[in-house]
């Protein structure tokens, strides 16, 4: 019954931006959405099309709030997760074969995901602990990898981008964490003691406690240069290292990124309100000090877009995303209650 309600109000919030061609509804179920593809009312420019080529599950999904820009260069890959036990998208990433990289992946939390009903997935006698994705062998026809490059003998871990700790709502989603197209190399004190184990703790109390509010979360780590900037540290494979590209090399990120969108409904105004945030974090090993702050990466996601190639939240309508990717940081920190000693 919750989760009908939830269906509801989400079918609502849909129709209330039909004008500007957004559909925000498909954390929450896997819609046929084959007359989506118009830019109705021509209020969103910069969104997702799909093309001839996607699969189904694809053309489907990616213009759900969370899904960046797609990258379309002719090496990248859309992968949907999705959990057939409940029909909701569990998470989806874009895949870089070409890289043997992802550069992102995106994922929601509501009152319908959030819930910790099982422990962390452990793989069963003869199964990969990092399995090969066949959600991209199936949708796609292309394989990650045949041997797992993590230089883990160098001081890396395989660093979930979507958390295994976000997605305790069933085994399903849970083991479809660690599929090897959601992990980057993340030094281990970055990963398990540092600034990025900080922000998952922290994100994760900020998931929405009311059926009408939801989060739109996008993580991932730099493998694009933007500028002069390589935005990485160099390329590994296992124990090997390697200042230039090579096959069957990962590329290591300079930064890690997280963009947040939340929406929330105004029981007042019986409107839906939108805010948005970004983390920019140095990919270094060590803990996290304890004198130090959140608030003191926080930027807005126009910097963020600046500094990773990436176009987050190009779903919104053109005149809300402007709003919320363009304010300034200080006001940010206010809005979401950040502490910053800069």
């Amino acid at each position: 019954m919750k989760h009908a309600k939830l269906l509801i109000l989400t079918l609502l919030t849909a129709m209330t931006f039909a004008a500007c061609g957004t559909d925000d509804s498909l954390q929450f179920r896997f819609p046929d959405q084959e007359n989506k593809d118009d830019n109705n009312g021509g209020g969103n420019t910069n969104k997702n099309v799909t093309t001839a080529n996607m699969p189904a599950v694809v053309k489907n999904a990616i213009h759900g709030l969370e899904f960046p820009k797609l990258k379309n260069n002719g090496s990248s890959y859309a992968i949907v997760h999705m959990d057939n036990t409940t029909g909701m998208v569990n998470f989806s990433t874009e895949w870089d074969d070409d890289m043997k990289s992802q550069r992102w992946s995106c994922y929601t939390f509501h009152t319908g995901n959030t819930a910790s009903n099982v422990d962390r997935w452990k793989p069963s006698q003869g199964e990969r602990k990092y399995p090969w994705d066949t959600d991209l062998q199936e949708q796609w026809g292309v394989t990650d990898f045949t041997e797992d490059p993590t230089p883990t003998t160098q001081g890396f871990d395989h660093g979930h981008i979507c958390p295994s700790a976000d997605r305790k709502l069933n085994l399903t989603q849970q083991k479809q964490t660690f599929f090897m197209t959601n992990m980057q190399p993340q030094y281990s004190n970055f990963n398990q003691r540092g600034t990025w184990y900080k922000m998952e703790e922290e994100l994760r109390k900020l998931a929405p406690k009311i059926d009408s509010d939801t989060l739109f979360i996008v993580k991932g780590g730099t493998i694009d240069p933007v500028g002069s900037e390589s935005n990485i540290l160099g390329w590994k494979n296992q124990g090997a290292s390697s200042d230039v590209k090579k096959p069957g090399y990962i590329p290591v990120p300079k930064y890690f990124f997280v963009a947040v969108l939340k929406k929330e409904y105004n029981k007042s105004t019986k409107q839906y309100s939108y805010s948005a945030f970004g983390y920019w974090f140095l990919h270094e090993n060590k803990a996290f000090d304890k004198s130090d702050l959140l608030g003191n990466y926080v930027v807005n996601i126009k910097t963020l877009e600046d500094k990773t190639g990436i176009d987050f939240f190009c779903n919104l309508p053109d005149d809300i995303e402007k709003k919320v990717e363009t304010q300034d940081v200080e006001t940010i920190r206010n809005i979401w209650g950040f502490k910053s000693s800069k």
